[in-house]
């Protein structure tokens, strides 16, 4: 077993358990869901009712590209006010998806012919596989500049080098494994690169922590005026932001000219029927109708706030650990994970195991802490063995 298959996700999280197992206290800081102080997995008691008690009800195979009330309530929770705003001056292609995983690929299966996928140099590394699932090119840009900014002079430098047509791919907010949100002025520098080249570059946002973050009213503003003539592609996760982590289901969304010819759904409908048949009837079903239940949809907004700010708290728990110990971190704003520097990454995952801390490995210098499975208490612990 090499270092990386040592300290992945899976591996990582069968130790902490054994450990646990035997009595000891853990920290476990490996797994990317999100838990109650109790050791629960977050979930929402209004949603989960309309899947529990309408289970019967969605047996049978459903829509291709999923019910009308999921893609209704869907496009309402994201947008809100602002939804009729983008159905005036935007058309809208909405497809039913199992989790953002399966957004992403049929995404880029349907471009695979056409364009070049662009990735940032700190990443989540099941693009790159779901790259090579669906036959499609990709190249990296570097993420950050040496003062931890984001790099737009290296993103450049690659799409000028790059002949193809370019599907950029920006993992914001609460980027996965950083934390790092844009900023208002990021998102209008990425707006003015991307006009530069004309239609050479679409941009799709990969939104999967978009209702963890604490710049959501922001970035949903940014779609929605995005002075961009090219489609912008948006990755939804369901699964993310309701808890429902082993019930697979979000959207894929594109937003595209009034003026532009309706070359997607017909294309989705294709992908899905050779890949899972249908949506998945249960998940999107019972979402479907909790969606149209106003009081419910508001009561789980007002939760999910609170896990924000929940989150927000042990996330500047632990960039005050850090900072004691002189551990350089990337920028985290909000969101699931933070990410340190560390020289030899491997034997310090090694040193923290044997003290009952387990995080994952991202590369040979850097270190992944997953704060959505962490707990308060956990704080005072990392304080004195970290």
């Amino acid at each position: 077993m090499n270092e990386f298959e040592k300290f992945d996700i899976l591996s990582v999280s069968e130790r902490a358990l054994k450990r646990k197992n035997e009595g000891k206290y853990v920290v476990n800081g490996s797994s990317g869901t999100l838990y109650y102080e109790n050791g629960e997995i977050v979930s929402y008691k209004e949603a989960d009712n309309y899947l529990i008690s309408n289970f019967n009800k969605f047996l049978s195979y459903g829509p291709q590209l999923g019910p009308k009330e999921y893609k209704d309530g869907f496009l309402s929770r994201i947008f809100e006010e602002d939804l009729l705003k983008i159905k005036e001056n935007k058309n809208i292609a909405f497809v039913a998806s199992s989790g953002g995983t399966e957004a992403l690929f049929m995404a880029f299966k349907s471009l695979a012919k056409t364009h070049t996928v662009l990735l940032p140099s700190i990443r989540w590394p099941n693009y790159d596989t779901i790259c090579e699932e669906a036959n499609i090119k990709f190249e990296i840009f570097n993420f950050f500049t040496k003062d931890f900014k984001f790099d737009f002079l290296d993103l450049e430098n690659k799409i000028k080098k790059i002949n193809n047509k370019i599907l950029l791919m920006i993992n914001d907010p609460c980027n996965n494994p950083t934390g790092f949100n844009f900023t208002s002025e990021d998102y209008d520098e990425l707006f003015a690169l991307i006009n530069k080249y004309n239609d050479k570059i679409t941009l799709f946002l990969d939104l999967a922590y978009l209702d963890y973050s604490s710049s959501r009213k922001m970035i949903v503003k940014k779609i929605v005026n995005a002075p961009i003539k090219t489609p912008l592609y948006l990755a939804i996760s369901a699964s993310k932001s309701f808890g429902y982590y082993g019930l697979r289901m979000g959207a894929l969304i594109i937003l595209y000219s009034k003026n532009e010819e309706d070359i997607y759904l017909e294309n989705y409908k294709k992908i899905v029927r050779g890949t899972i048949s249908s949506s998945n009837h249960l998940a999107n079903g019972g979402l479907g109708l909790f969606f149209k239940d106003e009081n419910g949809v508001k009561k789980v907004k007002e939760e999910i706030f609170s896990q924000t700010e929940r989150l927000l708290k042990i996330g500047e728990g632990v960039k005050e650990i850090l900072k004691e110990k002189n551990i350089k971190f990337y920028p985290y704003s909000s969101g699931f994970y933070i990410t340190f520097i560390k020289e030899d990454a491997p034997s310090y995952l090694s040193y923290l195991e044997s003290k009952n801390i387990f995080f994952t490995l991202i590369n040979e210098n850097t270190i992944r802490i997953a704060i959505c499975s962490l707990k308060e208490s956990d704080l005072d612990y990392l304080r004195e063995n970290l």
